[in-house]
């Protein structure tokens, strides 16, 4: 009966340490109204990768010619 008492409250302790975890993290990451810059430019990216995977399928680089010259430059500067 013990062990089954040490357990919960280990479990019940691992729990409320990860959420104070992440809610200490979550306020420290909004106190950095200055970095918003960097999040626009990684959302940027990633909308950009996601724009570059759905337009270049494998079934459409395996039935196509590939990345346009013009196109490969414009996605990479």
């Amino acid at each position: 009966m013990g062990f089954v008492l040490a357990f919960l409250v280990a479990l019940v302790a691992t729990i409320v340490g990860t959420t104070l975890f992440l809610v200490r993290r979550e306020r420290a990451r909004r106190r950095w109204a200055g970095a918003s810059e960097g999040l626009l430019i990684e959302q940027y990216r990633t909308a950009q990768a996601a724009r570059i995977r759905y337009a270049y399928t494998s079934a459409s680089m395996h039935h196509g010619n590939g990345l346009i010259t013009d196109e490969l430059h414009k996605h990479h500067s």
